[in-house]
């Protein structure tokens, strides 16, 4: 996919979560909103109640003040206590449910003032009711009656601010309520549109995918033909030139045991180059045939402990170690699941290269060393998948004459030589080899190196492969 359309792809996958997330923020909102006017509304209604509530008592009580004063029957005073105590729970109650608007305390303060001086008269008419003549009688029955009236048109004013409170709220309401839906509704059609744009692109990338995944099936399946092909050739043609190599080192080898006296100095000369030149050839056929068997792994894979094979192959270098007064030294080496022939070709070309490339005077000293590390301490790996993924580490570093960090890479190619070979003996094919090998355990190779300073080559196999037969196992 090019960057352009995965831009694009992630543009609208994003916007389109950011609506949905929007839509859920505005439905929780309208959720609150709706129980918060739900809230308000009752709110109002229950201070419009309790204000009638609160007048209602006022009214019953004077009521059953007016009967006692006139029949003189306590009964009527238990009604009147009942209501006086209803009266200063709904008082507050009332109080508590004004207390959010200053204006509608300031009228309830009103109310109690007169309230106060409602029941002061009627407790002076219990208290003087026998003594009462019909003047003072009628003189507290006016005033508690214009402080009746005083105190129903304070209430009356109490609700009217209640009523266009409601009606306020309401109208809110109805105004945030009628335009939601409709940004809700546009907002959800533009999620749904950016979701379908996405998936019909996801779609065509994918459709682009498998298209360019059959292609490449058939690219690798051609390739492995061609390399089967290759594979097939380089073997069997090192195969037929071994016979006619045979016969020229065998004739050269008589002319140097039966005719070399005979012969001038140049003859010799010669006959001495034509025997070297045959010996390269037959190890150059040797390195060959090693390097076809290693891209066919035809080897089967066993559990194999490196320490074990290390000392082996040690073992086969005993002359060359001892000749040359070498040191190898190793960690403990883990016990993998590895081609085992394959990973004694690694270690015989990685010991013996350290062993030849050996500086003037100075002894070869090897040092072999092993730990566990992740991908992310991988140079230059290509997926973040295998910089999660644990490997087996392996450096062999040695002392001897190094090389240019340039050649880092150029050392892995075949036939690729940093030296003459009169300096240094070789093929140029053994390293090429040890690559191929660590490629075969879907692993990583890589050299590091300083002239006069020797280098080190550290190899990586993974603990876990694509290939379930590669499982490592530390022991």
């Amino acid at each position: 996919m090019k960057s352009s359309s995965i831009w694009l792809l992630n543009i609208a996958a994003a916007s389109a979560i950011a609506i949905l997330i929007l839509l859920t923020y505005l439905g929780l909102d309208q959720v609150k909103s709706t129980a918060w006017f739900s809230e308000r509304v009752e709110h109002t209604f229950r201070a419009i109640n309790e204000s009638e509530q609160l007048l209602a008592h006022v009214k019953e009580a004077e009521s059953s003040n007016r009967g006692f004063m006139i029949t003189s029957n306590e009964t009527f005073l238990k009604t009147y206590e009942r209501a006086r105590m209803k009266y200063d729970t709904s008082l507050i109650q009332l109080r508590f449910l004004l207390a959010d608007n200053i204006h509608q305390t300031r009228r309830l303060a009103i109310f109690e003032n007169l309230g106060r001086d409602k029941w002061t008269t009627m407790d002076e008419n219990i208290r003087l009711q026998p003594t009462l003549k019909k003047q003072n009688l009628d003189a507290n029955v006016l005033k508690g009656k214009a402080i009746m009236d005083a105190m129903q048109k304070v209430i009356l004013e109490m609700q009217q601010e209640e009523s266009k409170l409601l009606n306020s709220r309401l109208k809110a309401r109805q105004r945030e309520f009628g335009l939601a839906p409709a940004y809700l509704l546009i907002l959800a059609l533009l999620a749904v549109l950016l979701l379908v744009i996405s998936a019909v692109m996801l779609n065509v990338e994918l459709r682009r995918r498998r298209r360019t995944q059959k292609d490449l099936e058939k690219k690798i399946e051609a390739l492995n033909r061609s390399n089967a092909e290759l594979e097939q050739f380089a073997y069997v043609a090192s195969h037929d030139l071994q016979e006619p190599l045979r016969k020229i080192r065998a004739f050269a080898d008589r002319l140097v045991m039966r005719q070399r006296e005979s012969l001038s100095e140049d003859g010799q000369n010669m006959l001495d180059k034509i025997a070297k030149s045959a010996e390269r050839m037959q190890g150059l056929i040797n390195d060959l045939l090693t390097y076809s068997r290693m891209v066919s792994k035809n080897d089967t894979v066993q559990a194999v402990n490196l320490g074990g094979l290390l000392e082996e192959v040690k073992g086969d270098l005993s002359l060359l170690i001892t000749e040359k007064n070498a040191e190898i030294i190793s960690d403990e080496l883990p016990t993998l699941m590895v081609y085992p022939t394959q990973i004694r070709q690694l270690f015989l070309n990685l010991l013996s290269n350290a062993l030849k490339f050996q500086r003037l005077d100075v002894y070869p000293k090897v040092k072999v060393s092993y730990r566990q590390v992740t991908g992310a301490d991988i140079p230059h790996l290509d997926t973040d998948l295998k910089k999660e993924q644990s490997y087996h580490r392996i450096q062999v570093a040695d002392n001897g004459i190094g090389f240019e960090p340039e050649y880092a890479e150029k050392i892995f190619v075949i036939f690729q030589r940093l030296h003459a070979k009169t300096s240094y003996g070789g093929t140029g094919i053994g390293l090429a080899i040890c690559r191929r090998v660590v490629s075969n355990h879907e692993g990583y190779i890589f050299a590091e190196g300083k002239p006069g300073e020797g280098a080190i080559f550290t190899v990586y196999f993974p603990l876990e492969t694509i290939n379930q037969e590669l499982v490592g196992t530390f022991q």
